[in-house]
């Protein structure tokens, strides 16, 4: 009987290390996506919101973890996504857009996978491929995490999932990916010294807006219901980094891009330290939020 209870209780921890949608980012297996103290001993998420809407998830494909994600599952968009970035070439970028199915039901596989169009009904707590490519309104599927910043090919596939997608207009993807994405990579690979495993820490985000993007789904007698309130169009995109370059010593910087559409001249982007973002985004969010609690705020 002992026996039979040590074999159960090493199943559930093992099903626990492997789930995607987890309890704590500090005890996860993708803790590493975030920054630490420097003596190394504390794991430092961004500040992570109550309620049973927002869902920890550590990002997997291919039995790898890539990334870390705050999902809201009521706006269908990411509060935030968490990732390292090392320098070198980015990777090959391949469209092929996955979902998050623990998302739905938490007994289903970790890993994100491409799904059918007929499966796209079930999946009720995130975004689908269709709710963008049906809209009326033109949106592009942006990214949090970016493809640019990926190291190696799997992780620059892992990006292409819904979890890790926020609604943009074309000219907001245009103007956060030159003057902000590709900018900022410079900015790190010049600034942040290479005798660390991880060149940066970097978490990128969104600030929910007014405006939704309606979708559809199947009622219970398989006919199509609109959800006015569908994916969420965020007012806010906001990125910061910050690298260690010895145990006390930091760099950092953030950027916060307000998205005025539909007039594309209104598009503004700040640049800004760490602590001035906090600051702007515990004032949007409308509670106390830090990207990187109290480490690179200059």
């Amino acid at each position: 009987m002992k026996f039979l209870a040590l074999v159960l209780l090493l199943s559930t921890f093992s099903s626990l290390t492997l789930t995607e949608v987890v309890k704590d980012f500090q005890k996860s297996s993708c803790s590493k996506f975030f920054i630490r103290s420097p003596n190394g001993k504390q794991i430092i998420p961004p500040t992570v919101f109550k309620g049973y809407q927002y869902k920890q998830i550590c990002q997997l494909l291919n039995n790898k973890y890539t990334f870390a994600t705050l999902y809201d599952t009521i706006r269908r968009i990411p509060v935030y996504s968490a990732y390292t970035f090392s320098g070198g070439d980015p990777a090959v970028r391949n469209e092929v857009w996955k979902n998050e199915p623990q998302l739905e039901n938490t007994s289903n596989g970790p890993e994100m996978r491409e799904i059918t169009n007929d499966e796209m009904d079930e999946f009720l707590n995130q975004a689908v491929n269709r709710d963008y490519t049906d809209s009326r309104i033109a949106y592009t599927r942006g990214h949090v995490f970016p493809n640019q910043y990926a190291v190696y090919q799997n992780q620059a596939d892992s990006t292409f999932t819904f979890t890790n997608i926020a609604p943009q207009t074309n000219n907001s993807n245009r103007e956060w990916e030159a003057e902000v994405e590709t900018p900022m990579r410079a900015e790190i690979q010049r600034e942040c010294k290479q005798n660390y495993r991880f060149k940066a820490f970097i978490v990128t985000g969104v600030v929910p807006g007014n405006n939704w993007i309606p979708i559809r789904r199947k009622d219970n007698n398989n006919k199509d219901k609109k959800i006015d309130k569908g994916v969420n169009i965020p007012s806010f995109y906001w990125t910061a980094f910050c690298c260690y370059n010895n145990p006390t010593d930091t760099i950092s910087r953030a950027y916060l891009a307000r998205q005025n559409e539909p007039n594309p001249r209104s598009y503004e982007i700040t640049r800004l330290s760490v602590d001035m973002l906090n600051s702007r985004l515990s004032s949007l969010y409308n509670q106390d939020f830090k990207v990187f609690s109290d480490l690179c705020l200059t």
